[in-house]
């Protein structure tokens, strides 16, 4: 949390409780984003929806602005219900591409009740945009931009940037059209100021504009914006008419989503898109369990060649520790693929301030209940591979087999989230240094209590 936030929250929880007339004077001063930041901070739905009605309509409408997505659906769905008018007022006055997400997060009903008060004009422009996909060019755009007709002069087009100024997400790019709406060019703010003002903008525009079609995915968005350092990327539809634009602050959302999914993806993890508190817990045990299955059951293989070999060595003769040395590298690794995961997950929330360390308890217990129902599952399927393929020891090692699976991704997925916690406690780094630990960990301990359930199931001496 920042240091301004964290010094002003309890005087601002103090007021929403008892003063909420206060609110406005003691955040006038606030930048939108710590407003977001200190209304989160609050953790109550209840003080967060007074802080929105404690505040007037414009920054109402920033504060919104800056929320997390499933925060400001959340708010936005109980304000409707108690102040229709107010709160489409609100919704009308954010911009559009934010006004479009909006949207996508709420429920049915309350868009119905929103678009039968809000102005027609924002409430057509929100139904185009929901058209396109929400990772797509055309739902990532604004229809906030300056157009300036192919026949204005340099005057007349700083004339129209001062009117419609106040609405428009940028005015630092303003896009030239024909009568079709074609675009036909690109003139920058410094390269009006700077020329006659009786030039034409046709003189001054620079006609080769980069742009992209509305189907164009994120990534594509991303990457065009970054190799041509634009602030803003036009949108075009087939006939290279504008429909909209997309701001540089966009691209960085975009980018930082697909780093978010980019880490994921290496700890195998399938890509989560809310934060980490925040998602629901059998949406983590449904996005981690079929990597580990796929990984465990590749591990099988492992098992299979020690089967064969340590067999061999030992003559035919299968004691129970030898049968117990065919599947340490299966649990093994489940056991660090567990901690990997987590670790993963963790590691990303901590760098995105999604987790504190004052959480700590909250994220291993959520993680130690996550590593049970994997064990879990892992467990069974450990079940049916000692089943189907031969068991000279019987149920005693299946059981083993099983439960040391079960205790061992516990583990792993614990020490997972632990261990970044706590390096980052310390000082270091969690992303550099919870990887080589986990994996140490997880291969030392794993092993002592794999052969500790092994000796209480098969009684080793």
């Amino acid at each position: 949390m920042e240091q301004t936030v964290a010094l002003i929250l309890p005087d601002l929880i103090e007021a929403l409780r008892t003063d909420p007339a206060a609110v406005a004077e003691l955040t006038e001063e606030m930048h939108p984003a710590d407003l977001a930041e200190a209304c989160s901070a609050t953790e109550d739905l209840g003080l967060q929806l007074i802080f929105v009605k404690a505040l007037g309509v414009d920054d109402a409408v920033r504060l919104v602005e800056h929320l997390d997505e499933r925060l400001r659906a959340t708010i936005v769905h109980e304000l409707a219900k108690t102040d229709i008018g107010r709160t489409a007022r609100i919704v009308d006055n954010l911009a559009a591409d934010e006004r479009a997400l909006l949207f996508r997060d709420l429920e049915e009903d309350t868009r119905t009740t929103l678009f039968a008060r809000m102005e027609k004009k924002q409430a057509a422009d929100v139904k185009r945009l929901l058209a396109y996909p929400e990772d797509t060019a055309g739902g990532l755009m604004t229809t906030d931009f300056v157009a300036l007709d192919h026949e204005m002069t340099v005057a007349k087009a700083i004339e129209h940037i001062r009117r419609v100024a106040m609405d428009m997400e940028t005015i630092y790019e303003a896009y030239v059209v024909d009568e079709n709406q074609t675009l036909v060019g690109a003139i920058s703010l410094r390269d009006l100021v700077t020329s006659p003002a009786d030039v034409p903008v046709t003189k001054v525009m620079t006609a080769n504009v980069i742009s992209l079609r509305a189907e164009a995915v994120q990534e594509e968005v991303a990457r065009v914006i970054a190799k041509y350092d634009l602030l803003a990327l036009p949108v075009t539809d087939r006939g290279r008419r504008i429909l909209g634009v997309i701001t540089v602050d966009d691209a960085v959302d975009v980018i930082a989503e697909e780093a978010a999914e980019d880490v994921q993806k290496m700890g195998a993890v399938s890509p989560i898109q809310t934060p980490y508190l925040e998602t629901p817990f059998w949406v983590f045990v449904k996005k981690r369990v079929g990597w580990l299955i796929a990984l465990f059951l590749g591990e099988l293989f492992t098992g299979t060649v020690m089967r064969y070999y340590v067999g061999e060595e030992a003559g035919g003769s299968v004691t129970a520790t030898i049968a117990m040395v065919w599947y340490v590298p299966l649990i093994i690794s489940s056991g660090g693929n567990a901690g990997s995961q987590s670790a993963a997950l963790v590691i990303q929330a901590l760098a995105l301030g999604e987790v504190q360390f004052k959480q700590v308890l909250r994220v291993i217990a959520r993680e130690f209940a996550i590593g049970v129902v994997l064990g879990i599952i892992l467990g069974v399927v450990g079940i049916i591979r000692v089943s189907a393929f031969g068991n000279p020891i019987g149920m005693h090692l299946t059981m083993t087999v099983a439960v040391g699976i079960l205790a061992v991704v516990t583990m792993g997925a614990t020490v997972g989230a632990a261990l970044p916690m706590v390096i980052k406690r310390i000082g270091l780094d969690p992303a550099v240094s919870s990887t080589p630990f986990i994996a140490s960990f997880v291969d030392v301990v794993g092993l002592v209590v794999y052969f500790s359930v092994g000796h209480m199931f098969l009684h080793l001496s």
